[in-house]
């Protein structure tokens, strides 16, 4: 019979190799959290970006409208450019964002009564304009370029 008191150190090789697995799980859930993280920072960018874009979109077509109601809705609204200051943005000030949203109006044609309004024995005579707007996140590249942006467009007719 051997004596009790000789160990061949196999509880230790268990622990340690039971150790190494438990920092290896470990480190990999920290990785996986941290690209959860980066991932939901990207998201909310996006959002605000997107966010941004829909108000200077709206922006710009209020100010088709006010162009074609102030009679000057002909070429001279052509490529009519201008950012947005935007108040009350859901976010935050917009002076945090990363470069202001802006908005473009093109002078696209007159419309004459082209079956607009079929079916209701109006004539239907206005203007058609386009507006592309642009809206951007909060953060930057260390270039100074906004990380994310948004652009939308939209063919807005005014009577």
């Amino acid at each position: 019979m051997a004596p009790l008191n000789r160990q061949a150190g196999a509880v230790l090789l268990v622990s340690l190799v039971m150790l190494l697995l438990l920092t290896l799980i470990g480190l990999a859930g920290m990785r996986l959290a941290s690209l959860e993280e980066r991932i939901a920072g990207n998201q909310r960018d996006r959002e605000v970006a997107f966010q941004a874009a829909e108000a200077a979109l709206r922006a710009g077509e209020l100010a088709a409208r006010d162009f074609v109601r102030r009679g000057r809705a002909d070429a001279s609204v052509y490529e009519h450019r201008e950012e947005v200051q935007l108040a009350g943005f859901a976010y935050a000030d917009s002076a945090e964002l990363a470069r202001q949203p802006g908005y473009r109006l093109k002078f696209l044609r007159l419309l004459g009564n082209e079956g607009l309004e079929v079916g209701k024995g109006q004539s239907s005579y206005g203007v058609a304009l386009e507006v592309r707007a642009v809206g951007y996140g909060f953060r930057q590249q260390p270039s100074g370029e906004p990380v994310s942006s948004v652009r939308l467009n939209s063919i807005y007719f005014v009577r």
